[in-house]
């Protein structure tokens, strides 16, 4: 056996380590959102609702501004037309979400929640209560406000960022 051959053969593997992840506040945010939509799945497949985090997210902002245009939900939402389209599209085949002309613009779509789609948000408001204090159950409540300050600073800090970039 060759001595490169032998070398391999007796190496042994790291040891695996995030050291390099150390401090990015990026890679925390990701593990956290990551295991916050991992739990949303389990939590409400068992309540048979057919919806993403991001679209439960909507139905709530639609059934707290009802008549509220997609271009004002996208604005509200920060993200791309196309983008909420994708998301909005389920919620109107599932008949969650029914979509009308504006009265003020005709040129605009309103979004209001159906019957279903109000049942649904209620649902999703509720248990979000839970299923938010089971993920963060490590934290008092003192802790959990100060984690909803930090955040809202830091999206704050984000998007100032991010508008200025361009």
């Amino acid at each position: 056996m060759s001595e490169a051959a032998r070398k391999l053969r007796d190496d042994k593997p790291a040891a695996e380590s995030l050291t390099a992840l150390d401090g990015l506040v990026g890679y925390r945010l990701r593990r956290l959102q990551g295991l916050f939509v991992a739990h949303w799945g389990r939590w409400f497949r068992r309540l048979e609702i057919g919806v993403t985090p991001v679209q439960g997210g909507i139905l709530l902002l639609i059934g707290e501004n009802p008549g509220l245009t997609q271009v004002a939900l996208a604005r509200l939402l920060r993200v791309e037309a196309p983008t909420l389209q994708q998301a909005i599209s389920p919620l109107l085949e599932a008949g969650l979400v029914e979509r009308t002309r504006s009265t003020s613009d005709g040129r605009a779509f309103a979004l209001r929640l159906t019957q279903k789609g109000e049942e649904t948000a209620g649902v999703i408001a509720e248990e979000s209560r839970r299923h938010e204090a089971d993920l963060l159950s490590g934290l008092n409540d003192q802790e959990r406000g100060g984690l909803l300050a930090l955040l809202e600073k830091a999206l704050a800090s984000g998007e100032g960022a991010v508008d200025g970039a361009g």
